[in-house]
Parts: structure tokens; C-alpha cells; sequence
């Protein structure tokens, strides 16, 4: 197939780029002011602002859409709102207009805002979403427009809680590790809550690249995550196990209440994800190369 990959120069985009291009796809990667890695930027690239009037590469038979401007983790005010929107909102409405055969969509939990169900589902009510969530929401609604108005073929929406491996940045994983390797103290609340609320960035471009050959019937948006949750107090002793050292660990009081991912639904779709201690023992050994 002839995809087009956005956002190739970003984390999850170029994990993807890569497995497509590994499986004999034909990959355009697309990026906009970041550099593509040397192994993608010898094939097929196009340099685009996704909001713009740049003509899309032409004969697509997929878009596997992973694109998109966010703020820092915790600072959830860093990015103005009119970016966010055309960036993310904007830019996905137009390439969800176009006439391919499979498109893919890289979302986000965050499209959900407040979540007070203890385990999420593809049916979790969507809550005073900040921007960014906002923003990701809209570009979903866009995606599933295609399919209703059958301007183009099926679609998958792909709702990503924190996604780690080699090279990962800013999630709560990353800052665990960071500070694991700073020989720091790490401090966590509700330490005994069940936790999957991670995935592997392989994981995620397996099952997009699953999609592609094996589309939902219309359109889906499904939440991923690591299989067999573990506890909060586990996800830093197995960053420490995987990175080889010691986890210097202080409980606080109990905060906002936890949630798990149900992943059934894109397990059903072909998601097949490593469980949770597994993701994070092999995103620590993955820095610590």
C-alpha cells in the first residue's frame, strides 16, 4: 500500500513509518519543521504545514495520521488554544477529506477531560476536555465524518494513554525514570491503585499497521493501553528493574481518583499489546542503552 505517515518526524510517526516501511509498504513520511531521522529521509518525504493548501502526495491508499501539537505535561496553558485548533482540529479535518482507502488516527484519552469512571471505556462521557483534548476530539469527529458522509473508506481512531519506548518525552513514565537515574527520590500517591495506563510505542505501530489490511467497518475509536494492569507502587520498581538500579520510593497520601484502560474493544480490532510491567521494564532498558 501507498501511506502516507504525518508527523514521521515525531515519536509515535516514525515508529510507525518504520514498521510500515519493514512490512513493505510504500511510506511517504511526512514532516513539517523537525527533521526526519536518516533512514526515513532517504525514501519518499513531503514537507508540509497539514493546515495549509499543500497538495497531498498523490495515489494514497491510507493516511496514518500522527501529526499533532501539544503542551508540556503539566502545563496544560503553554500552547495558545488557536494552535491547538488548527493544528490538531484543522489539519485533520483536511486530510480526512480526502479520498483514501484506510485512515488511521492517532487520539487521545485526553478527549475525555475529566474521567471519574474507574475504568475507561469507548464509551467514557467526555468532560470539560482542556484544549488540547478539545482539539483532539474535533479531529476524531472529522475522521468519523468521512465515514458518514461515505466520502472514503473506514477509519480508526486510536485513543493513546502515555506511550513510552526509546526516545519517549514529558509523559509521568519518562519523568519516573528521569528522576530514577538522577539517583532522586521518586514519590507517588495512591500507590496500592491498579495501573495500565501506558503503552509501548511498537505496540501502537503494530496495530496501526494492523489496521491498514484489516480496517474497523466504518469508523471506531477505541482506547489502548498495556495489558494486566500493575500498581502504581510497581510501575517504579519496574522502570528501576529494567534500567538496572535501585528505586528510592516515598508514598504520599491517596490524590484524584485512578482509572484503568479497558482494552477490549481494540483488542477485538487486532490490538495485541505487551502487558504492563513487560512495557515498562523494556522502555527502561531501551534508555539505558
Amino acid at each position: 500500500m501507498r501511506v502516507l505517515v504525518t508527523g514521521a518526524a515525531g515519536f509515535s510517526g516514525r515508529a510507525i513509518a518504520r514498521w510500515l516501511r519493514a512490512e513493505g509498504h510504500d511510506v511517504i513520511a511526512h514532516h513539517r519543521a523537525s527533521p526526519l531521522p536518516a533512514d526515513l529521509a532517504d525514501g519518499e518525504t513531503w514537507r508540509a504545514d497539514l493546515a495549509g493548501d499543500d497538495a497531498l502526495p498523490d495515489r494514497l491508499d491510507a493516511i496514518v495520521h500522527t501529526a499533532a501539537t501539544s503542551p508540556p505535561t503539566g502545563a496544560a496553558d503553554a500552547v495558545p488554544t488557536a494552535t491547538l485548533i488548527r493544528d490538531n482540529a484543522v489539519a485533520t479535518a483536511r486530510l480526512a477529506a480526502a479520498d483514501v482507502g484506510v485512515f488511521v488516527y492517532l487520539s487521545s484519552l485526553s478527549i475525555h477531560g475529566t474521567i471519574s469512571d474507574p475504568v475507561v471505556t469507548p464509551q467514557t462521557p467526555v468532560v470539560d476536555p482542556d484544549a488540547y483534548g478539545m482539539s483532539k476530539l474535533l479531529g476524531e469527529r472529522a475522521v468519523a465524518d468521512r465515514v458518514v458522509a461515505k466520502r472514503a473508506g473506514p477509519a480508526l481512531a486510536i485513543r493513546l494513554p502515555a506511550v513510552i519506548g526509546g526516545g519517549a518525552a514529558r509523559n509521568w513514565p519518562v519523568q519516573v525514570l528521569g528522576k530514577l537515574r538522577r539517583g532522586e527520590t521518586v514519590r507517588v500517591f495512591n500507590a496500592e491503585a491498579p495501573f495500565n495506563n501506558v503503552v509501548h510505542v511498537q505496540d501502537v505501530a503494530a496495530f496501526a499497521a494492523h489496521a491498514l489490511t484489516a480496517p474497523p467497518t466504518g469508523f471506531a475509536a477505541v482506547p489502548v493501553a498495556s495489558r494486566d494492569a500493575v500498581r502504581v507502587r510497581d510501575v517504579v520498581t519496574c522502570l528501576a528493574e529494567g534500567a538496572g538500579m535501585a528505586a528510592d520510593m516515598e508514598e504520599g497520601p491517596a490524590g484524584k481518583a485512578s482509572f484503568t484502560i479497558d482494552i477490549s474493544a481494540a483488542t477485538a480490532l487486532g490490538f495485541a499489546p505487551r502487558d504492563t510491567a513487560t512495557a515498562l521494564k523494556d522502555f527502561a532498558r531501551e534508555e539505558t542503552r
